[in-house]
């Protein structure tokens, strides 16, 4: 794969990001920030930071996309520090963690500063008011990797214990634990819809389903100490950077193995960064390079070799990009393959071979396709002979050389001679089922006794006629969830034209659902998936479509209604919304909120935090989240209180306020310590008070002051 624009920038280039002005940011080991032009990777502006990292195997610095904060590791890897890019000053600092910081990251909405420690502890501060907002589940070893989906509503990081937690930053909840690796798993990435991506130690790599928390499928093909992981978020390719200097590319749709060796650089990748609307993969160096790849380079030189038919040409630019053999074009490429080979082999079947042979000319130059054209003109010199016992009606011979020449089975005579023998086999089914035309049913299947194929279907015919008379009963009755058991419990049952009449079914219902599903006609799409969930063959399919559905339905429902609790709930469990003009109409008008509701927390001012929050203490789906402001709220007032030196036991009560209606947070226990450090005299024992949770908290238990509620 050749590069189509490379500069080098002297420093190991630690972070690539994409900015909302379409820039390019690019960081490097000295915390120089680079903006590039997307294209000609040209500097348009930037400025030196001058803070050195000696260590970049995991994100040492991120920067919001409005450019206006970035975060960095400091003071060697002990704080977190958020700095003010129109200033170039730290305005907040993070320094809770016991050892070194591991890795940062800032949501994909700007919202967040997030620092994970070898503590296994993930500190979050509010980037608009540089103040800590809240702290994620904690993990009990070193945290490797964070990761964000495309909306920010999930945030993933995964540890030296070999786990993954998951956290809905929406609803601040967290949620299951991903568990299947069997070494420390040490890099993530989100790639598409409710698709999770992780890789341990040994390189073994897992794709997650989010939906279930279940392993979709582990990949293979990696044999190296992997740097960089990153996705067009579509779900089409992810690419993979290594220690080594490779990067490995798979198709996530087939989580198939492209190559190992897609581009070789000479120098470990640090970073990298995939545009999506660019098709542009952009790759960071060890050595200082930032290198720019096109990953579809040459489509259109495809397009205009496959129409000159120029096959050859073809295959040689796949080779330099492989990429492209996964790309839509290439389907094109594979279809008219096909085509004409079918094509040429309904010449040979009539013995037209040089008419054959001119269509086929074009793909001789292709080894590939070659050693096939040689096969089939190989195969098809007998096809006169298949004719003839097929037309003398010896058929045990004629299915005999069908089995010694496959190809055959693609002929219209193998088609006819396969629909005479289900019309033969209809015709004995009916005949078998009265014990008085048993005999006759014998002698229509007579001629097929001596194929093997075929006499495993005859006897389980006469030995299970009752079986099918119940199948076909059940099938009449479309009771398929019956059909399902008798299938499960005789698979000879699937050899009858009944079993493929229903799949037929099942097919148009699946196709008719999906012409709705265009129409947004959500009502009608439910009631086909409803019948379809009973057919095994779709079962997991339609089970995650329903529920996507019926989710989108009862959003709009919501909207509809001007239900904003039940909106918002739809809203937090399913990402695809977030996608859509209502939903992000939504969450942009929640984001605001929130940042002006976390400004004054930030002050301890509840009077005006409720009437800011006050539309939204009605949702329970937002109750998590507003715990954790007014949280924040109230441990604002306790450390104005040590700032005033108020009295100790109104401080005291005060804790114990805090406890009994957040619990044993993460921010009370780093609270007690400053207490206990300037009221020595204090004999507080947070292990000893009545505890409540964020989860259980509700709005009634709101209070203008921690220090005045009993609860």
């Amino acid at each position: 794969m050749k590069v189509k624009r490379l500069k080098n920038y002297n420093e190991p280039i630690i972070h690539i990001k994409k900015m909302d002005d379409h820039s390019l940011a690019v960081i490097d080991a000295n915390t120089t920030i680079y903006f590039l032009d997307r294209e000609k990777l040209s500097i348009k502006e930037g400025f030196k930071a001058k803070i050195k990292h000696q260590r970049y195997t995991t994100k040492r610095v991120d920067l919001s996309t409005n450019k206006k904060a970035f975060g960095s590791i400091v003071k060697e890897d002990k704080e977190t520090r958020l700095f003010s890019i129109a200033t170039k000053k730290a305005v907040g600092k993070i320094t809770r963690h016991q050892g070194d910081v591991s890795c940062i990251a800032m949501d994909p909405r700007n919202r967040y500063l997030f620092s994970c420690g070898d503590d296994g502890k993930t500190f979050v501060m509010d980037i608009n008011n540089a103040k800590l907002a809240f702290t994620l589940p904690p993990h009990p070893d070193t945290i490797n990797d964070i990761s964000f989906n495309k909306t920010g509503q999930w945030v993933a990081t995964c540890s030296y214990d070999k786990k993954i937690n998951l956290y809905n930053l929406d609803m601040m909840q967290p949620n299951k634990k991903l568990i299947g690796h069997t070494k420390p798993v040490m890099k993530l990435c989100f790639i598409s819809k409710n698709r999770l991506v992780s890789i341990d130690k040994d390189s073994a790599a897992i794709v997650w389903n989010l939906y279930d928390s279940s392993v979709i499928t582990r990949l293979s093909g990696i044999h190296d100490d992997v740097t960089a992981i990153v996705s067009d978020y579509n779900g089409k390719f992810m690419f993979i950077g290594t220690k080594l200097g490779y990067v490995i590319a798979f198709d996530m749709e087939t989580y198939e193995l492209i190559t190992r060796d897609y581009i070789k650089v000479d120098s470990t990748i640090t970073s990298m960064m995939f545009d999506s609307k660019k098709h542009f993969l952009y790759i960071g160096c060890e050595n200082g390079d930032v290198r720019l790849y096109d990953i579809y380079e040459n489509i259109d030189v495809i397009k205009y070799h496959i129409h000159k038919r120029n096959f050859k040409k073809v295959e040689e630019h796949i080779h330099d990009n492989p990429v492209l053999k996964h790309t839509e074009i290439y389907n094109i490429l594979d279809q008219l393959w096909e085509k004409t080979l079918t094509k040429a082999k309904k010449y040979l079947e009539i013995g037209k071979r040089s008419e054959a042979l001119e269509l086929l000319k074009p793909y001789q130059s292709l080894p590939s396709k070659n050693s096939i054209i040689n096969k089939t003109l190989q195969d098809y010199e007998n096809f006169k002979k298949f004719y003839d016992l097929v037309m003398s009606g010896k058929y045990a011979l004629a299915y005999s050389l069908a089995n010694q020449f496959p190809v055959y089975k693609e002929s219209n005579l193998y088609q006819k001679m396969e629909d005479l023998w289900r019309q033969k086999m209809k015709e004995a089914q009916k005949l078998s089922l009265n014990p008085k035309t048993l005999e006759q049913a014998k002698e229509i299947l007579k001629p097929y006794r001596g194929i093997s194929e075929k006499a495993k279907d005859i006897q389980d015919l006469f030995l299970q006629s009752d079986v099918y008379n119940r199948f076909r009963v059940a099938l009449s009755s479309k009771d398929f969830k019956q059909v399902n058991v008798y299938l499960e419990k005789f698979p000879f049952l699937k050899n009858f034209p009944d079993y493929h009449m229903m799949l037929n079914y099942a097919q148009n219902l699946y196709e008719t659902a999906l012409e709705y599903l265009k129409k947004n006609d959500l009502g009608t799409v439910l009631k086909y998936l409803r019948v379809l969930s009973d057919f095994k063959e779709y079962e997991k399919k339609v089970q995650e479509l329903i529920g996507d559905i019926e989710t989108r339905y009862n959003f709009f429902e919501a909207l509809k209604e001007e239900n904003l609790s039940k909106a918002y709930d739809f809203l937090a469990k399913n990402e695809e919304l977030l996608e859509t003009p209502e939903g992000k109409k939504l969450e942009q008008k929640w984001d605001k909120i929130l940042i002006k509701a976390n400004r004054h927390a930030a002050k301890g001012e509840i009077e005006i935090l409720k009437d800011v929050l006050e539309e939204f203490l009605s949702i329970p789906s937002k109750y998590p989240a507003i715990a954790t402001i007014f949280a924040y709220a109230y441990m604002t007032q306790l450390e104005q209180a040590i700032k005033r030196e108020e009295d100790q036991q109104y401080i005291e009560k005060g804790i114990k306020n805090y406890v009994l209606m957040f619990g044993k947070t993460e921010e009370i226990e780093n609270f007690e310590k400053i207490f206990k450090s300037r009221y020595k005299q204090s004999k507080l024992n947070l292990d000893l008070l009545s505890a409540g949770s964020i989860d259980r908290w509700h709005p009634s238990m709101i209070v203008d002051s921690i220090f005045d509620s009993d609860q």
